[in-house]
């Protein structure tokens, strides 16, 4: 009857605390496949995962410093087995030059230590990690400047901001270790800058690197226009199987990223993201979002394709999609609202799901 299009089940339970300047959590995550080509075998119970987070009240030596502690464990049925567990402080330090600079220093310091079983049953090689326990330590350090200029323009304001950001880390032991909730990796414009493009605490980007991004806003009455642009270079090679060819990530030079957002007062936004090849500025990655109307009644509507030719992960695949919502606002206390995905990907892009 084709009730529901969903191809995955999920059951989680999560008890938090947050304060001013503290953040913990403990959760628990089950999932049941529904995807015929899947194995329920290989998908994980995560239970316990813990994090905690704790800023200190007083600065030291003039930066804001946070403390970071996190711990995982993933059972499987027929798969590989993971506990994680890791704590580490984060220091950062933004200050405002005489010539208008903003100016940010970043130190991070981190130490790990995993736990494994049964690696063969990964079919990822790079995904493995080393059998029985494996520690590795981190060390970041950062500096970033942002110069922005403000004038007139077109009848408005408009702000331009060129930004460089220099990042340094000693090598890692990254493939010694299981690669759990890093796997999608994509360089995007929201990730450009990070310390770690990587969207997980499994792998850690090391090495030197500089990234530029230019910044340009336009402000007029009613109407707001945004639009970024940058890319980042390495100042020695990329480590074998790191980043898959076609994350824009896996050569010295990355591919370029950007986004515009343009917004007629609370009626109107258009926001445009990408990713172009640096080789041949091909589009690697392609979303549009429209949203008309009010905050109470919309339209929204988007467009997604990534076309980066990964074959050999089966987390980074093709995908295309087509995504609508509405909602109508009945009256001051009630309101309809309904949303849907439609996959266009086909075979050739995702030919196992």
């Amino acid at each position: 009857y084709d009730i529901s299009r969903y191809d995955r089940l999920r059951s989680t339970i999560n008890l938090e605390r947050i304060t001013d300047n503290s953040y913990f959590s403990l959760a628990g995550w089950a999932t049941q496949t529904l995807r015929l080509n899947a194995d329920q075998g290989q998908v994980p119970l995560a239970l316990p995962a813990i994090d905690f987070r704790q800023k200190l009240a007083s600065p030291v030596l003039g930066g804001n410093v946070m403390f970071h502690a996190n711990t995982l464990a993933l059972l499987r049925n027929d798969g590989q087995d993971t506990q994680r567990a890791f704590a580490g402080a984060q220091w950062d330090l933004k200050r405002l030059t005489g010539m208008g600079q903003v100016v940010t220093l970043t130190a991070l310091v981190r130490g790990d230590v995993y736990n494994t079983n049964n690696i063969d049953a990964t079919t990822t090689i790079a995904y493995r990690g080393t059998e029985g326990w494996t520690a590795r330590g981190i060390a970041t350090a950062a500096i970033d400047i942002e110069w922005p200029f403000v004038g007139k323009a077109f009848g408005g304001t408009q702000v331009f901001k060129p930004r460089l950001q220099f990042v340094a880390s000693p090598p890692i032991r990254n493939l010694a270790v299981p690669n759990e909730d890093a796997r999608a990796i994509d360089l995007e414009d929201s990730n450009l800058f990070a310390l770690n493009r990587f969207p997980g605490y499994d792998r850690v980007e090391d090495g030197s690197r500089v990234t530029w991004g230019v910044d340009w806003e336009l402000q007029r009455p009613g109407w707001r226009v945004r639009s970024t642009i940058g890319q980042s270079f390495r100042l020695e090679a990329v480590e074998p199987d790191l980043f898959p060819v076609g994350t824009g990530l896996s050569d010295r030079v990355s591919d370029f990223v950007g986004r515009t957002e343009v917004r007629f007062r609370n009626l109107v936004q258009f926001t445009h993201r990408f990713r172009l090849d640096k080789d041949n500025f091909a589009v690697r990655r392609n979303e549009i979002d429209a949203t008309i109307g009010s905050r109470r009644t919309y339209v929204e509507v988007g467009y997604l394709r990534l076309d980066r030719d990964i074959t050999t992960v089966e987390d980074l695949r093709d995908r295309e999609e087509l995504r609508a919502a509405a909602r109508v606002a009945i009256g001051r206390k009630w309101s309809v609202f309904g949303s849907g995905v439609v996959n266009l990907t086909d075979p050739d892009e995702d030919p196992v799901f």
